[in-house]
């Protein structure tokens, strides 16, 4: 048996590229830096295709966010309303800080002298999206450069409604309430979600940490996680009605760092409510050592309830945070043990989340990330010299 893969979004920026985000205000490079950019996207995409020499590599591929910062810093670029000169820092909750110092107090440290990093304009009128031409571009782009270098399929990530509510907290003056921030927001994002799908061959990866990193970075929503989550399902699912569901994927994570991640959310709370997307495959976290063991829920709830149809689940198979090469031996018994919750056919290997979520903020290095991504080719097709298998 073949499993098909790919990965979670970003990859690794280029040093040059890295300097020019720096100095861009908007947290995303115009036409004007096309060359620089697109030159990243390629080089991205051949990466995935042909990771650590590889003469086979992921079947949808990704451009990387080489044009911006981060997947949530470039929307100030995109909508109105935000301040041009006041900004708020995201918060993070007590639990999540104390763990963090405890488990790896040099990550602590570092986030202590770069919180500005996570400082973002300050919300100071309702939300509107400016113009889909940016994110049409994007997709356009990456749908000719997939295609140029040879890849099967291609997806293009953009945030979740509920994703800006945690790194833009809610200014009650412009929004009552959070569940009135996530609505607006939900209407103003579906507009890019049909810019990106307006154009053939490229998937929507809705990016939705926010569905279990939420619980413990969510200290602004004035109500509990578990209680907001059906609300952040539908929100996601109202943005994405009358869209094409085969075309669409989305990503839940319990946060791109190293520590302990013993305040994250519970999946057998979690799973319940995500199957109920509008969309054609789930992306999450599974080799993550707190969250492999989610593959026993999934196993749980599959015998109890079944498993829908036509929906995949892309496991994350290799981790991000840890310089740790899984073996292809690994990434084949993952991917086994999914396919038994989900079935073969709906099984898919990927990422725990993506490489590089922020310009100069990565686990691994690049060197170690294609050792990673080939492994997990190697696992997914059952071949390789570490003995995954015998492909069919």
């Amino acid at each position: 048996m073949t499993y098909r893969t790919t990965m979670t979004g970003s990859w690794f920026r280029p040093p040059e590229l890295v300097e020019k985000l720096s100095r861009a205000p908007t947290g995303e490079l115009g036409p004007e830096d096309e060359a620089l950019y697109l030159a990243a996207e390629r080089q991205a995409m051949r990466d995935q295709l042909h990771p650590a020499g590889s003469p086979t590599g992921l079947d949808q591929v990704s451009p990387g966010e080489q044009r911006i910062t981060g997947y949530t810093t470039f929307l100030p670029n995109r909508f109105e309303g935000f301040s041009r000169t006041e900004r708020v820092a995201m918060p993070f909750s007590s639990e999540l800080l104390a763990e963090m110092a405890e488990s790896n107090p040099a990550l602590a440290a570092q986030l202590g002298a770069t919180r500005e990093a996570f400082a973002l304009p300050k919300i100071v009128a309702p939300l509107r999206y400016r113009d889909p031409s940016a994110a049409r571009r994007a997709a356009r782009d990456a749908a000719r450069l997939a295609q140029e270098e040879g890849a099967p399929g291609v997806f293009l990530p953009a945030p979740s409604p509920g994703v800006i509510t945690i790194f833009y907290p809610n200014n009650p003056e412009v929004y009552p309430s959070h569940f009135d921030y996530l609505d607006a927001l939900t209407g103003e994002l579906a507009k890019e979600y049909r810019a990106i799908l307006e154009v053939p061959g490229v998937t929507l990866q809705v990016d939705a940490p926010d569905l279990a990193m939420g619980k413990q970075t969510a200290t602004g929503w004035g109500v509990g996680f578990y209680e907001a989550l059906p609300r952040h399902v539908e929100a996601i699912n109202r943005a994405l009605t009358g869209l094409p569901k085969e075309r669409i994927r989305v990503h839940y994570c319990y946060g791109n760092y190293a520590a302990s991640h013993r305040s994250d959310a519970d999946f057998a709370r979690v799973l319940p409510e995500i199957v109920g997307l509008h969309t054609s495959a789930i992306v999450g976290e599974l080799a993550n050592p707190r969250h492999e063991g989610d593959l026993l829920i999934l196993q749980e709830y599959a015998r109890e309830h079944g498993w829908p149809k036509h929906l995949a689940f892309v496991g994350g198979v290799v981790d991000v945070k840890t310089p740790i090469v899984e073996s292809a031996r690994t990434v084949r018994l993952r991917l086994e043990q999914l396919a038994r919750a989900v079935g073969p056919e709906n099984t898919w290997g990927g990422s725990d989340c993506g490489f590089e979520t922020f310009a100069r903020m990565n686990g691994v290095p690049r060197s170690v990330a294609l050792q990673k991504l080939r492994a997990l080719v190697e696992g997914a097709r059952g071949t390789g010299p570490e003995g995954g298998g015998t492909a069919a």
